[in-house]
């Protein structure tokens, strides 16, 4: 049965109401295709046996007729091409837009990139400085030893008297320059002259004493008769001696030396008390500079040596002077020795308690260096030591100098690379870049 006579056999059956047929699901009878009104639908003819059925090709959508072009589907692209918003030769508004923003927005990147790469470059430049470099070597210097010290006479001398005796006058006075054997103090010679001949009669008696108790007495007796014997004769003695003395000729006291008398204690009249310094005397015909002189030196002192020194309070004046003692002890506060050195002091330019600086000088091998390779040459001495393309702070010991070269005794080592061109502004631990090393060619 065709499909018409089914529809038109359920018009015209006893169940075919149109209002029952209204009634019925939709789904149950899909919608007859619309036929082509030119002339009857054509019909199915089944393929033969061996035919393959080619699948039939779908029309092309109509063309759109629009002020821009549909951009190509994926039927239109190229092989390996893939489709995206925006390709083709024409797009949106807005994709244009937002690629015009792309653009930018990748120069402003590049532009920022740039810009960082030409300020690493400057900053690289700025913060490696070129530096000279000098390459340390080693020869014979002169080294410079000092110390401060106080100026002491070469001799000092207090007159002293054993006994009491009175003054009859004072023949001297502070300050007066005397010679040897000058007289200095008049004494009375009667009270001396006593006291001998008592000590004679003491002497005497004892022997006497001892003489007696020889004869009769026992052990102990004898020991203590020798025991008094001696002494009285030991007493008599000295005063023997006394008046025979160096210091007292006809009963003055008289110089035992030539100098400068420094102090009077005595007054005329009065009596002395024995072993009491009646009179000081000081030769500064040479003088004698006890300086400090640095541990560190020790080596570089020796005696005979020839020193300058120059008074605190006369710094113009330097007078010649010779080593003639080296005290090997040691003082712990200060880390210095002490080293006395002998001036001759014709003029007395020198003074006894005046304070002065002493400059020894001592041949010794050491490191060369440029003066303007060295940072504060004074105090604090430092050079710049380059190693790895980095510059190091180094402190070093100035041993010696001449106009435009400094000696250094630590610190340094032959063959170290110092900065000798470039210091300003430099840092520790910079990086440099070398552009020449120059060294010394009288170096050994």
């Amino acid at each position: 049965m065709s499909d018409d006579n089914r529809f038109n056999h359920n018009s015209s059956s006893p169940q075919g109401d149109p209002a029952a047929f209204e009634k019925q699901p939709q789904a149950a009878y899909p919608k007859r295709p619309q036929q082509n009104p030119a002339g009857p639908p054509p019909q199915f003819t089944p393929p033969e046996a061996g035919m393959r059925v080619q699948p039939r090709q779908a029309p092309p959508p109509p063309v759109q007729q629009n002020w821009m072009r549909t951009p190509p589907g994926p039927a239109h692209m190229p092989p390996g091409a893939r489709s995206s918003p925006g390709n083709g030769p024409y797009a949106s508004p807005q994709q244009t837009k937002k690629n015009y923003y792309l653009l930018i927005g990748s120069l402003l990147v590049l532009s920022i990139l740039l810009e960082g790469a030409v300020f690493a470059v400057w900053w690289f430049m700025k913060s490696t400085p070129d530096v000279t470099l000098y390459q340390v070597g080693s020869q014979n210097a002169t080294q410079d030893i000092g110390g401060g010290g106080i100026v002491f006479p070469r001799q000092q001398l207090d007159i002293t008297y054993p006994t009491s005796e009175l003054v009859k006058a004072v023949l001297v006075k502070p300050g007066d320059q005397v010679t040897l054997n000058q007289s200095l103090i008049q004494l009375d010679a009667s009270l001396l002259n006593i006291q001998i001949q008592q000590a004679a009669a003491d002497m005497a008696a004892a022997q006497a004493n001892l003489s007696s108790v020889e004869a009769i007495g026992n052990g102990l007796q004898i020991a203590q008769a020798q025991q008094a014997y001696l002494f009285a004769k030991d007493r008599y003695n000295a005063m023997v001696a006394q008046a025979r003395s160096p210091t007292l000729h006809n009963g003055n006291l008289i110089a035992p030396m030539s100098g400068v008398v420094t102090a009077v204690n005595v007054n005329p009249g009065a009596v002395i008390v024995a072993n009491v310094p009646l009179v000081t005397i000081m030769d500064e015909s040479t003088v004698i500079v006890h300086a400090k002189i640095p541990l560190s030196n020790l080596g570089g002192v020796h005696l005979g040596q020839q020193a300058i020194v120059t008074p605190s309070a006369l710094p113009n004046v330097s007078m010649q002077g010779t080593v003639t003692s080296i005290i090997p002890q040691a003082d712990p506060q200060t880390d210095t020795f002490e080293v006395w050195v002998s001036v001759i002091n014709p003029n007395r330019e020198l003074l006894p308690g005046m304070s002065a600086f002493v400059h020894l000088q001592s041949m010794r091998k050491a490191l060369v260096v440029p003066r303007l390779a060295v940072l504060n040459p004074e105090s604090h001495a430092a050079v710049f030591v380059v190693q790895d393309v980095y510059a190091h702070l180094q402190r070093v010991q100035v041993v010696g100098r001449t106009v435009d070269t400094i000696f250094i005794g630590q610190g340094l080592k032959a063959g170290d690379k110092v900065v000798l061109v470039g210091l300003n502004g430099l840092q520790n631990n910079q990086r440099v870049r070398v552009s020449s090393i120059e060294q010394n060619t009288a170096s050994s």
